[in-house]
């Protein structure tokens, strides 16, 4: 690091600074930034120390030798208007503090909505073989209360919940599905009937696994031919099953039947294509296809949500919907909820939520040794100027910072609506 000390009085726009100071102990969000305007600069120069580190490296480069140096800042007019530019800085300070306790307070409320859900999801499976009309009917309940949580507010938007308990995978890829799959249908403004039929048949989208040994299901490795042949019938079996239920519309085992078919042709188990594949079975396509990338148990998983994203765009993008997939990535983001990136100043932060502005500038939690992570920074990086350099895969952070950003092996994701003041 090229650092150089200096006097406050010397500091300018520009520079950027090593504030070596508690965090609690100077009214900026961060105890190293670049200067960006006068007010930081004069709030700068109030604080209780003489002297300033400056990274050289990080900050603006100094005119050129020969060219004319920046001029001396005008004083402020009075020692009233420093310190109130210097109260704003800590009310700007203070707010984003709050923003942050009422986020993880909304976090916590949608963690436990979400298990409840989970709880239910595997409470109706294990009724199907001895009660599927029973277990039908439960289901219908459970996708309309989920249809009416997500109906409430059009200012939905999906929230990241951390996963904890591996054994129950099924049902939380279930709920996964589910909750995207609504929300994605709501963007497509799909009618209430539309939106319930889609919720069921997302959530009974694996219902072959049934019948699937439980040596290919967990298998984490790539399948060998006569694994994959059987695993890929699974649709057909779920259909069958979904049929003898008896009380399914034709929506919903149309979704059973062809989740992992492809526009192109290119899926299973029958190979069909675009005009055999209904709205529907399109959205939960691309629905499962994403969380399977990111929470799969298969030779394919463990990818960020942004690589998830990337790669079925990139690479994948002629087996889906155009408008279904467009529409998917425009509100999930470029760098959907959960991804982890390294800023352009080198910082780590974690994805909370996008700017529908700007995809590329989402708004992000940030780590730092120097915060307390119950007052972690949340930045808009539209307003901050900031932008992303790179993703990361959770592997490649330490312990203190998986810890610090609250994230875990699996990601699971649930909509909640932003009235309190947020979105296989």
């Amino acid at each position: 690091m090229n650092e150089k000390i200096l006097d406050k009085s010397q500091l300018r726009i520009g520079m950027f600074v090593h504030l070596d100071l508690p965090w609690m102990n100077h009214p900026f969000l961060s105890s190293s930034f670049k200067i960006r305007n006068q007010k930081q600069l004069d709030a700068l120069r109030q604080l209780v120390i003489d002297q300033v580190r400056i990274d050289l490296d990080r900050g603006d480069r100094p005119p050129l030798s020969g060219a004319s140096a920046e001029p001396e800042p005008e004083p402020l007019s009075s020692t009233q208007v420093q310190e109130d530019l210097t109260a704003a800085l800590w009310e700007e300070k203070s707010q984003r503090i709050r923003v942050l306790k009422e986020r993880r307070s909304r976090l916590n409320q949608c963690a436990k909505c979400y298990g409840q859900k989970v709880g239910f999801a595997r409470k109706l499976m294990s009724h199907l073989r001895s009660s599927p009309a029973q277990a039908a009917e439960e289901a219908g309940e459970l996708v309309e209360s989920m249809v009416a949580e997500l109906t409430e507010d059009l200012e939905t938007t999906v929230q990241l919940v951390n996963l904890k308990h591996q054994d129950e995978n099924s049902y939380h890829h279930a709920i996964n599905v589910v909750a995207l799959s609504l929300v994605l249908g709501r963007k497509l403004e799909l009618d209430r009937v539309q939106l319930r039929q889609l919720g069921m048949g997302a959530l009974f989208h694996d219902l072959g696994h049934l019948k699937i040994p439980t040596q290919i299901l967990l298998k984490k490795g790539v399948f060998a031919d006569a694994e994959r042949k059987f695993y890929e019938q699974h649709p057909r079996y779920g259909a069958e099953i979904a049929r003898q239920i008896g009380s399914l519309p034709l929506g919903v085992i149309e979704i059973i039947a062809k989740h992992h078919e492809h526009l192109d042709g290119s899926g299973y188990p029958e190979g069909v294509g675009d005009k055999d594949i209904g709205l529907l079975t399109r959205v939960v396509t691309v629905v499962n296809r994403y969380d399977n990338l990111c929470n799969g148990l298969g030779a394919e998983h463990g990818l960020s949500p942004h690589q998830a994203v990337s790669r079925m765009y990139s690479k994948e993008r002629q087996c889906y919907d155009p408008k279904v997939l467009s529409t998917f990535i425009t509100n999930l983001g470029v760098y959907p909820p959960g991804t982890v990136v390294r800023l352009i100043d080198e910082r780590v932060a974690v994805v909370i939520s996008i700017n529908s502005d700007d995809l590329l500038k989402p708004n992000v939690l940030v780590y730092s040794r120097e915060v307390p992570s119950e007052e972690a920074l949340i930045l808009n990086l539209i307003e901050e100027g900031i932008g992303i350099r790179e993703s990361l895969h959770r592997s490649e952070l330490n312990p203190e910072q998986v810890e610090y950003l609250n994230l875990s092996d699996k990601l699971s994701y649930y909509f909640q609506s932003s009235k309190g003041g947020g979105g296989r």
